[in-house]
């Protein structure tokens, strides 16, 4: 798409101010930064003015690329650190974030002793996402990767289940320190943690899904990333979005939030307490 841009003697700035986008998006369009809608495609298309067979060309690929697929197991993929470090410089990009976790805590929410008792079960799986010895790392940059939390000028929008805050990796004194940092981001005015009630759960209206984030842009589509035991999928094809948009906003609508929610980590927090030893 650059090289088309440049053989039609167009600048980014210039392009862009043809098609009404910011320079920004189109250099992120061109260096494959945010996803490839397929009527932007055909808007620069005909600005660059392509020939019949490149158009058919890009238009196909940009059909392929509308989930993308990178396994785990790839020897190009970076160590646990510098994968949370390059999702930081993500997040700090986007205008908000929308997360659904039906197994355990959000890694935004996450405590330092859940985020490292987690990694150490999943350093046990043969196709293991982050090796035991990056795991200290790993958790200082996903801390620090937090601090967007804090950024009043993103909106984030998360929904967990209940059956995820049960889950526990380690003794119950680490799920009621998390319970509590859960329930004290959820004080923050940009922050929005919905969870799914059990008995919420059993109702024929709340449909299961896998878990999933999504990444919405001011000057980009929003994307979808989806983690599964041996890779991440990027979901681009602006359909697929909308649809898990609609699911997020609908589990929100069913989820607790405000005094219900910490009413519902209270009673996290009791059965912990009296059932199990801390």
């Amino acid at each position: 798409m650059k090289e088309l841009r440049q053989a039609a003697g167009l600048s980014a700035a210039a392009l862009g101010e043809q098609l009404g986008w910011s320079q920004s998006k189109t250099s992120k369009m061109e260096n494959g930064h945010s996803a490839l809608v397929l009527a932007d495609i055909e808007q620069w298309l005909d600005t660059v003015q392509a020939d019949e067979d490149v158009r058919a060309e890009l238009l196909t690929l940009a059909q392929e690329a509308g989930t993308r697929v990178r396994p785990w197991r790839n020897s190009n993929r970076p160590d646990g650190p510098s994968q949370q470090d390059a999702r930081a410089r993500r997040d700090a990009t986007t205008s908000g974030i929308g997360v659904y976790q039906s197994e355990v805590v959000p890694g935004l929410l996450q405590t330092p002793d859940y985020a490292r008792r987690l990694r150490e079960v999943h350093s046990l799986l043969p196709a293991a996402e982050i090796p035991a010895a990056e795991i200290p790392a790993a958790v200082l940059s996903l801390m620090n990767r937090q601090t967007v939390l804090f950024d009043e000028s993103k909106q984030f929008d998360l929904v967990m289940t209940e059956t995820a805050l049960r889950w526990r990796p380690g003794p119950a004194s680490v799920m009621l320190a998390q319970l509590d940092r859960i329930a004290a981001l959820a004080s923050l005015p940009n922050v929005r943690i919905g969870v799914l009630s059990r008995e919420t759960q059993e109702r024929t209206e709340v449909r299961p899904l896998h878990s999933f984030v999504l990444l919405r842009y001011d000057d980009a589509p929003t994307t979808v990333e989806i983690e599964t035991l041996t890779a991440e999928q990027e979901v681009t094809d602006p359909a697929d979005v909308k649809l898990y948009e609609q699911f997020l906003a609908e589990q929100q609508q069913f989820a607790e939030h405000g005094p219900a929610l910490l009413a519902l980590l209270d009673r996290l927090r009791a059965d912990l307490s009296s059932n199990t030893p801390l």
